[in-house]
């Protein structure tokens, strides 16, 4: 990971911190509204202060509704840079809106500034994403969100204690005012470098009628089955990060007797923890989109997030008095608690940035920026959808860490939609992170499999856990071929299914299984799959490379455009999982083998020699 993409790299760098300063405006103002609208008693329209600070957020939240389908097609329509200038200068001209609200106390015009910055925000957030994949390379998609990403949680975080801390002094509104203003003008600064960029659809007709494009939006992200299974699952992070930070107030004031500083300190953790999570995915994406870790975070986040519930039933404190942040620390369950607050946000990194990417990778650049409108729109929805469940529970009596327990639990059935939607990718990112922990893997030549079209993968067979290192190796999901009698095994069924595992019998064993076998190898690879194929037939058992089965041949030849790519692995033979010495599950040892995985030149299929293929691998085992 490279700090220099966002303190060098001209492409990178101005986007960065002229997000990050409007982030960091958004919070000063918001938190330093609502704490002066608390510590002042403000009453507006007939609603107390604690009314109105409720309604802060639905004020934030509304121009989502209202504005996203129209910003997402300006976004298309125009050159990113241009409107991101315009969103900043807006941005300078409602935060000085706001300082004639400071200055003279007129809550009415400050709440119509929190409306306009959340308008400012709305159409902000397609250019935000929509540009980043003109600004950088493909490979680096993943770290730019993560900067992004963890960027946005420090700024939400800075700002939400700047906010305080301008309040808290003897000239808050001033204070206040300041630091809107300032910000506001460096952000103004840093978006006159952004990078210059073209319309991606100049056809588009931006419609400002707001809820015809809404309706029109909202379809488009579901027109796709991938786009719109990517729009849920980021919308449902937002549902669930959006209930705990609801409750965090209310935790730690009702449940750990905490004081304000408590309240902070888990807000920062949680934070912090979004910021660590989105660094974590970067490092365990090598350098693509890897939606695969995604059911495993979902899964993560669920059990410390019920953990975290059980800590809060059986925290018990004596004094009536709050406590401070040491005196918090003293209590038993206390780390615990900040550990497994820390641990779900981390994990909810590790969840949102690979669908972000995704999205950004996956969808057409001349429909990008809509999407993430129609992204930001399913978002405010889901995290409304949260706001009334927790009111409804509330409303019933229903203990803060039962409705932990509760969103734990439905965090954990969605883990399972997520895998079963995605399970090809997801046993290829689980069997990555095994050889990892397994062997001292080196994967060699990896640009050799292309990144597209019908690929046969055929290579030694060594051991058991061969197909764990060539899914390893693949930037895209493998169809093993396996014998018929693994694949229909006594609990094993299932799980190769999702696999989406081929099962292969010899003639003599059962014709109909070889038929449909070769049928089915046809079909995926006319849908441009990834086979994976052992060709010797079974795993050899003293070491030596036997002949190739002549089926290979018939297999390369079933699609014009299939290109074969050998692969060779050495350091296995001798494993655990390998048959030499005590034999297969024998003789287990910690130690970590050294294990190479070669992959040699791809051959395209009117190239394809099956006696040729033989001796190249013959060639590299040796």
């Amino acid at each position: 990971m490279s700090i220099n993409l966002i303190s060098k790299d001209k492409r990178f760098f101005p986007l960065f911190w002229t997000m990050f300063l409007g982030a960091l405006n958004d919070n000063l103002f918001k938190n330093a509204l609502v704490l002066l609208i608390t510590y002042k008693s403000v009453s507006l329209f007939g609603l107390n202060s604690a009314a109105l600070v409720a309604m802060c957020g639905g004020i934030f939240i509304l121009p989502f509704f209202l504005f996203s389908a129209t910003a997402g097609q300006l976004a298309d329509k125009m050159s990113k840079t241009k409107m991101i200038k315009l969103t900043k200068i807006t941005e300078f001209v409602v935060m000085f809106l706001a300082v004639l609200g400071f200055y003279f106390e007129n809550f009415s015009l400050l709440m119509c500034v929190l409306f306009l910055m959340g308008t400012q925000s709305t159409f902000f957030g397609p250019l935000k994403y929509g540009i980043i994949p003109q600004l950088i390379d493909r490979d680096e998609l993943v770290l730019g969100n993560a900067y992004i990403g963890g960027g946005t949680f420090l700024a939400i975080l800075v700002g939400t204690i700047l906010g305080g801390v301008a309040v808290s002094g003897s000239e808050p509104t001033i204070i206040a005012s300041a630091g809107v203003l300032i910000i506001s003008g460096l952000g103004i600064y840093s978006s006159l470098f952004v990078k210059q960029v073209e319309p991606v659809d100049k056809e588009v007709v931006p419609d400002f009628t707001f809820i015809r494009p809404t309706m029109d939006i909202i379809k488009l992200t579901m027109s796709e089955k991938s786009i719109f299974r990517t729009c849920m699952g980021i919308s449902w992070f937002w549902f669930i990060g959006a209930a705990i930070l609801s409750l965090i107030p209310s935790l730690c004031k009702d449940v750990f007797h905490g004081s304000e500083s408590v309240g902070t300190l888990f807000l920062a953790t949680f934070t912090i923890g979004m910021g660590i999570g989105s660094f974590v995915a970067e490092k365990l994406s090598q350098n693509r989109p890897e939606i695969g870790m995604v059911p495993i975070s979902a899964v993560l986040m669920s059990v410390f997030l019920a953990d975290l519930a059980y800590c809060a039933s059986s925290f018990s404190v004596l004094t009536l008095t709050l406590l401070d942040v040491s005196d918090f620390f003293s209590q038993e369950y206390s780390i615990r608690a900040i550990a497994d607050l820390l641990f779900v946000s981390i994990f909810g990194g590790t969840y949102i940035i690979p669908q972000f990417t995704y999205l950004q990778d996956f969808t057409p650049q001349k429909i990008l920026s809509r999407i993430i409108a129609g992204n930001n729109i399913w978002n405010a929805i889901f995290m409304v959808a949260a706001a009334v469940m927790i009111m409804i529970l509330s409303m019933f009596k229903v203990e803060i860490f039962e409705i932990l327990l509760i969103i734990a639990g439905l965090n954990f059935l969605y883990s399972f939609y997520l895998f079963f939607t995605n399970s090809e990718v997801a046993w290829r990112f689980n069997c990555w992170f095994l050889s990892k922990i397994m062997y001292r893997l080196k994967i060699e030549g990896r640009e050799n499999i292309p990144n597209d079209g019908p690929v046969i993968l055929v290579c030694n067979h060594v051991s058991f856990v061969d197909w764990i290192l060539i899914m390893a190796a693949s930037t895209r999901p493998v169809r093993f071929v396996i014998d018929h009698t693994y694949y229909n095994a006594r609990g094993m069924k299932f799980w190769m299914k999702q696999a989406n595992l081929i099962p292969i019998a010899t003639k003599r064993e059962n014709p109909d299984i070889l038929e449909e076998a070769f049928l089915e190898m046809e079909r995926g690879l006319v849908n441009g799959d990834v086979l994976g194929i052992f060709p010797e037939g079974w795993i050899t058992r003293d070491g030596k490379m036997r002949s190739l089965q002549p089926g290979i041949n018939k297999i390369a030849k079933m699609h014009p455009e299939v290109v074969v790519v050998p692969m060779v692995i050495k350091g296995l033979w001798g494993s655990f999982f390998s048959f030499e010495g005590k034999g297969v599950l024998k003789g287990l040892s910690i130690k970590r083998r050294k294990v190479t995985l070669k992959i040699l030149p791809a051959i395209n299929v009117e190239n394809f020699d099956l006696k040729k293929l033989e001796q190249s691998l013959h060639k590299e085992v040796q």
